[in-house]
């Protein structure tokens, strides 16, 4: 039985479903199609891997079709598609906040809680949290580069 506090599991599922598709759909009619494609695959990609960090490898058209816009668009339809788990159900709440430039990171964005979007020094701590990460992973595919020009393997690999 519901209560007002934790409500009815697959009512609320059911909601949140219904939100995701209707975004999605709503996006479908506004963007042209080589991009909703894109994010479409995108999220697909995402959902059928798990979650969690991925990277993603884009030819220069998909690049191209990956604007911030778009970026802004995957980033509220990961919580819209986070909110499916239950307990998580307030992601579908959360907003895209601009964290701007790092050393490492440039243009950064993340979906936060909306009491997080409005403090500038949180928004400022997330980035240089980003930006720290960043400047690691840079510094260790310069080592594995550097292993790998030592060892000859360097230039087999085309980008």
């Amino acid at each position: 039985m519901a209560d007002g506090k934790h409500g009815d599991g697959d009512a609320n599922l059911s909601e949140q479903a219904l939100r995701l598709r209707l975004y999605l759909e709503s996006l479908q009619l506004l963007m042209l199609e080589p991009q909703f494609k894109l994010l479409r695959d995108l999220l697909c990609g995402y959902a059928e891997l798990g979650g969690g960090r991925i990277e993603v490898k884009l030819d220069d058209e998909e690049r191209e079709l990956f604007t911030p816009a778009l970026q802004r668009e995957l980033l509220v339809l990961l919580g819209l598609l986070g909110a499916l788990a239950p307990g998580h159900e307030d992601r579908a709440d959360h907003v895209v906040a601009d964290l701007g430039d790092g050393e490492w990171v440039k243009g950064a964005m993340s979906l936060v809680p909306p009491e997080v979007a409005s403090d500038p020094t949180r928004l400022s701590q997330l980035r240089d949290r980003f930006d720290a990460v960043e400047g690691r992973r840079a510094g260790d595919r310069a080592t594995v580069e550097g292993i790998a020009e030592v060892s000859g393997m360097a230039g087999t690999e085309e980008n």
